[in-house]
């Protein structure tokens, strides 16, 4: 598809009245709602330049009108909600910037003084795998998908992987911080968690397009990685994962917050999600009791809370980043423990709310760096309808799951998501009234007749759900499953465009 010239382009629109959701919930506003979308609005470059061929989301700021990979792509997480097929479009930039090895380059102008070649921490995989799974467009999904096996084959390369642990090894903004300018000198565990989890998304589209041998090959990549990483990063005494030296072979010392990336997928194995959720929980470390969690731990050396301007390795280390919390709470969830994903969601969105910015200095949760930031926009935007909301639609397995996430300091407190607009035109609006005896959950669909089957879902730590009921206070059957220490009790309720369930807890 050739893009339209730029005289004729129309502006995207990703902030509307008409596209934005409406939101209730306490302690924001509305407006500050909407704002997040208008911080995408504000970075929207609609004159691609530097090989994208078509409209895209810039950083905010002074870096300009330049596409950057990691910001791109975290951009999409919001823009998706919004505005799905410009979210597509981005898709077929990033393939057009694809290099003929399979390197997607940082950014546009894929130079770095005084490092070599790179790429960038590759969260592509996953956003690309959430607007796919949202696509109506069977062509790009197959197209996308030669570009991210590409990718992924680029980062399993003999220049990136390292044979003897069969960890894949990275610089500078290949991971965060972004201390390395050597080639194969450092494995770090950010790193690793994306190309393991890029191995699981592309093995899925891969199972979408009935390419069996590639899904098994990925599959197979992907139980490698893990094992790779459980070996050469666990410190068994310090309880936490650090980066892989692979020249000196031996750990890093330094305790970032990436030590938690590994309840991603749940790679870390599960007699070790102990000793990390007590650190995690251990104030003295990355600030649990206070805010969202700090991008180094306290207790560091390394420990820096920058005030002003992005600067780098003291940036990342010991400021709050929407990048490292929103993992946390990602595989918090993947692990079970959805009662601290549930807290950590809800500080993070609390503390960034209204307060865009690059990065929150720790101490003051103040706002630093550039003001209107894409990323932390679209990852608030994320986190409020994905985790605490907890919507998913995937149009692969036919299915939108409603599931959920509350922290207790929303016991007592009604929410609501209304207009959510869904790729296929549809609007959804969700309500939920939570009480310390009951969850109550109702939904109505409106738009044209869709065939996605609904699923309401509760996950629960600590607590039984009696039984579930309906309007009518009808008992209902539902399906209970575990997930380590959660119990998830769900109803599937086909394709009915409305439903209300009362999930009552056990006295």
């Amino acid at each position: 598809m050739v893009p339209p010239a730029d005289s004729v382009r129309k502006r995207e629109n990703v902030n509307g009245d008409n596209v934005v959701p409406v939101l209730t919930f306490p302690g924001i506003t509305q407006a500050d709602f909407k704002d997040a979308f208008n911080v995408l609005n504000e970075c929207l470059v609609m004159d691609p330049g530097f090989g994208f061929t078509y409209p895209f989301i810039a950083p905010g700021g002074h870096y300009g009108q330049c596409w950057w990979q990691l910001d791109g792509s975290i951009s999409m997480q919001g823009t998706k909600w919004v505005n799905q097929k410009f979210s597509e479009n981005m898709l077929r930039g990033f393939a057009a910037v694809q290099k003929p090895d399979g390197r997607i380059p940082l950014y546009g102008h894929d130079n770095v003084p005084n490092f070599p070649t790179c790429s960038s921490l590759p969260k592509l995989f996953r956003s690309a795998y959430d607007v796919l799974k949202q696509s109506q467009d069977k062509k790009l999904i197959a197209e996308t998908y030669y570009t991210l096996k590409n990718y992924l084959n680029w980062w399993f390369s003999d220049e990136r992987l390292d044979k003897e642990s069969g960890l894949i090894t990275g610089i500078f903004e290949e991971s965060f911080p972004p201390f390395e300018n050597r080639l194969k000198a450092v494995a770090q565990v950010d790193l690793n968690v994306e190309v393991l989890a890029g191995c699981h998304y592309v093995a899925k589209i891969a199972d979408y397009l009935g390419l069996k041998e590639d899904a098994k090959k990925f599959r197979l990549l992907e139980k490698g990685l893990k094992q790779s990483i459980n070996k050469y990063m666990w410190n068994e005494s310090a309880g936490a994962f650090y980066a892989y030296l692979v020249n000196e072979q031996k750990l890093d010392d330094k305790l970032i917050c990436y030590t938690f990336d590994p309840f991603r997928h749940q790679i870390a194995s599960p007699e070790r999600f102990p000793a990390m959720t007590n650190m995690l929980t251990d104030n003295r470390y990355f600030n649990w009791d206070e805010n969202a969690l700090t991008s180094v731990s306290k207790t560091d050396k390394l420990y820096n809370e920058t005030v002003g301007d992005y600067n780098g390795n003291p940036a990342w280390s010991g400021d709050i980043w929407t990048l490292r919390n929103e993992a946390v709470i990602e595989g918090l969830e993947d692990i079970g423990r959805y009662d601290l994903a549930s807290e950590l969601s809800l500080k993070t969105v609390k503390m960034f709310n209204a307060n865009y910015t690059e990065f929150l200095k720790t101490s003051d949760a103040s706002g630093q760096g550039v003001k209107r930031y894409a990323w932390t926009a679209a990852q608030y935007i994320q986190i409020l309808i994905e985790n605490i909301f907890g919507i998913d639609y995937n149009r692969f397995t036919k299915t939108i799951t409603i599931r959920p996430n509350l922290s207790s300091l929303l016991t007592g407190k009604d929410i609501a998501l209304e207009k959510l607009m869904l790729p296929d035109g549809n609007r959804l609006n969700i309500y939920i009234a939570s009480t310390s005896e009951s969850v109550k959950v109702k939904y109505k669909m409106t738009g044209q007749t869709s065939n996605m089957n609904i699923v309401v879902a509760l996950p629960v730590n600590g607590k039984n759900i009696l039984t579930v009921t309906d309007a009518q206070n009808q008992t209902l059957k539902f399906l209970k499953s575990q997930q380590n220490s959660a119990a998830i009790y769900q109803i599937n309720n086909g394709t009915k465009k409305t439903g209300i369930f009362n999930f009552i807890f056990a006295r």
